[in-house]
């Protein structure tokens, strides 16, 4: 029996060709309006967004693996030497993450100085003050004095004999004749003479000649201290004078402790 033929109805392929027609007609509008159309989806990111939304779908979908040096070997075994395991017994310990303090260490330098230093910088002298008694009498008073080493012992004992009492001193009633601006110009010490330049302001004094003998008192007792003096011989402003204080006490030669 032949096979009958399907018929298309005319509503049919008019209703195709008009889908077809309206699809062509669309993608004309949309190759004419395409430019306008990429420039909206520019401004918006909204490829942006497509692209963040695809990387992070793809990125929770990813399976995590773990790397297989991550494994932990077996606590019977660690190793193995010439084919045979290993007890883990035997194994050295493993090394001690805290830091052992050698023995030869360096220690921090103390704050304080080495007794050495300190004698190297510091030296005790003799000095020579007076006392005013309730009388008015005048008499010498030895101080022993530490005081800093910068030139030679001479020199550092009457500049220090030159600046006066400490306070210490000066409670216990001791003051000095010396004249307040008195500067020491330069020591010398000549076999057994040391011979002191003095400023000009030593050859003055306000308690008359028995001031003059006192303060040569602390000049020559203070020098002679010192086992290689003998005597003193006093220059003012580095010329000899024949007396200190006008016609007062005489100076003119080397001074001793028995001669004031």
């Amino acid at each position: 029996m032949a096979s009958r033929k399907k018929k298309t109805s005319p509503s049919t392929n008019i209703g195709c060709l008009v889908l077809l027609i309206g699809g062509i007609v669309l993608l004309v509008a949309f190759a004419v309006k395409f430019p306008d159309i990429k420039q909206t989806l520019e401004k918006t990111k909204f490829f942006d967004l497509i692209a963040q939304r695809v990387a992070t779908t793809t990125a929770q979908a990813a399976p995590t693996t773990v790397p297989t040096k991550a494994l932990v070997a077996s606590p019977t075994t660690v190793g193995t030497a010439a084919g045979q395991p290993i007890p883990a017994s035997s194994q050295p310990a493993p090394p001690s993450s805290q830091k052992t303090t050698s023995s030869t260490a360096v220690q921090p330098p103390s704050s304080a100085e080495p007794a050495s230093a300190v004698q190297g910088t510091m030296r005790q002298t003799s000095l020579f003050f007076v006392n005013i008694g309730e009388d008015g009498k005048i008499s010498s008073r030895e101080v022993k004095r530490t005081v800093a080493s910068a030139d030679s012992p001479l020199t550092d004992a009457i500049k220090a004999l030159i600046a006066g009492p400490s306070e210490a001193e000066i409670r216990s009633g001791l003051v000095s004749l010396i004249p307040h601006g008195t500067k020491l110009r330069g020591v010398a010490v000549k076999g057994g003479t040391a011979v002191i330049d003095l400023s000009d302001a030593f050859m003055y004094s306000r308690y008359g000649n028995e001031g003059f003998s006192a303060q040569l008192r602390q000049i020559v007792f203070t020098a002679t201290s010192f086992p290689s003096v003998q005597d003193v011989q006093i220059l003012v402003e580095g010329k000899a004078r024949d007396y200190l204080g006008g016609e007062g006490i005489f100076i003119g030669k080397p001074l001793s402790r028995n001669s004031l």
